[in-house]
């Protein structure tokens, strides 16, 4: 069973357990150290204790490299994790294509064939302008990979999209040998058929994705925000977002969940410090069985303040 949880606990226990998937530190650093460890730049907002991402699988782990790509894996399921240096993230298009290519070489070089879970970690996301701005150049590179390996927009995994505050880039994913099911949120247009407005190339990734492994049910729900049609709602409202991000996160359960799962855990993203503790206390309020962590982090558009990921079981 492949289980997320947020812990206190060091780094180096939580690794030397080999069900241990991966450790994602919520640390300031975005660089690699080992198989096993994924540092993304991000750190958790007002939090007394250092806390830890762990990711949990029943069956032991192999853990490697294969060339600047870091892998984790059991019989079922593989993670990769692949970094972009400063330098590289200057021409951040390119390297974004480099990386995605590299990763999905050496995933189906494991014997995985199937990516159902992203996550992009990117320095200054917001930094530029029109078609200059980084999470633009980088949803080009991403596409341009994804559409050299052959997948189609159809076949396009959950994933999430975020800026931190540090040096470098992360892009991680799982994958395994079952074939996963993508589905759409018809309250909002496909991320990858925005208009030009946002972007020469359109975000590649899908709302929400669900996958059974070893008759074990999973859905992961994209980091979704106050979103409808391709509009953002509640400009300078934090309220509003959340109760729109909501509306969205609720219609999914509804409407792309076939196995009628239930919320298990949260990762909140949250652009400004002075935002965490209402947004914690809104959503403590509503899913107090939901485990959380709120980090802080710049979404992919400017005016978005929170952006919320879930995982259901």
């Amino acid at each position: 069973m492949l289980k997320q949880q947020f812990i206190s606990a060091p780094v180096n226990e939580l690794l030397a357990d080999d069900h241990t998937l991966a450790v994602i530190p919520f640390v300031k650093q975005c660089e690699p150290f080992e198989a096993g460890i994924i540092t993304t730049g991000l750190e958790e907002a007002a939090s007394s204790m250092a806390t830890c991402e762990r990711w949990t699988v029943s069956q032991p782990t192999e853990r490697g490299r294969t060339g600047n790509t870091y892998w984790s894996k059991t019989r079922d399921l593989i993670c990769l994790a692949h970094w972009l240096s400063k330098d590289e993230c200057q021409d951040i298009q390119k390297n974004t294509q480099n990386a995605y290519e590299s990763v999905l070489s050496v995933m189906t070089e494991q014997g995985f064939s199937y990516p159902f879970r992203f996550w992009n970690y990117l320095p200054a996301i917001n930094e530029g302008t029109g078609d200059d701005e980084l999470y633009k150049k980088f949803c080009t590179g991403r596409l341009k990979a994804f559409e050299k390996a052959g997948l189609a927009p159809e076949d396009f995994p959950a994933a999430s999209a975020l800026g931190h505050h540090s040096n470098g880039a992360v892009i991680y994913v799982f994958a395994s040998n079952v074939t996963p099911q993508h589905f759409k949120n018809n309250q909002q247009v496909n991320a990858y058929e925005y208009p030009r407005q946002y972007g020469i190339s359109s975000p590649s990734f899908a709302r929400a994705t669900a996958l059974t492994l070893n008759a074990v049910n999973y859905l992961f729900i994209s980091g979704t925000a106050s979103i409808i049609g391709h509009q953002t709602l509640g400009e300078n409202d934090l309220e509003k977002q959340l109760e729109v991000t909501q509306r969205n996160i609720e219609h999914l359960l509804t409407t792309a969940n076939p196995e009628n799962l239930s919320l298990s855990t949260f990762k909140v993203y949250v652009r400004y410090p002075h935002d965490v503790a209402f947004t914690r206390a809104w959503l403590e309020a509503r899913y107090p069985s939901v485990q959380m962590v709120f980090t802080i982090a710049d979404i992919c558009r400017k005016e978005l303040l929170v952006e919320i990921e879930c995982v259901c079981l």
